[in-house]
């Protein structure tokens, strides 16, 4: 599990790519996973890790709820299990009944 503190976010207009969006993920500088968002109709492929970054695929109807995540919750976490190719971003554990943002 590798926690990041930054991303970025690629909306792509690119017939040659098979997502429409990307988004990289960073701690401190250092790439720790990069998230492909499918274009409808794609398969998913298989979740992989390269050099240490993680490669991970949702379809493109995950987008709005990825972003959620990613604007409102930290720390934050990427993992990618390598024996079943299941890949997560995941939040600390956290209080019930936190109010967030009340």
């Amino acid at each position: 599990m590798a926690e990041f503190d930054r991303y970025r976010v690629y909306f792509y207009t690119a017939p040659q790519y098979r997502w429409d969006v990307r988004i990289d993920l960073d701690q401190g500088g250092t790439p720790k996973a990069t998230l492909l968002f499918m274009k409808a109709g794609q398969a998913l492929p298989v979740n992989t890790s390269q050099n240490g970054v993680i490669l991970l695929h949702y379809p493109m109807a995950h987008y709005p709820r990825v972003m959620d995540l990613l604007r409102n919750e930290r720390p934050l976490y990427v993992t990618l299990n390598a024996a079943n190719g299941i890949g997560a971003i995941s939040s600390s554990a956290e209080p019930v009944g936190e109010q967030e943002g009340i």
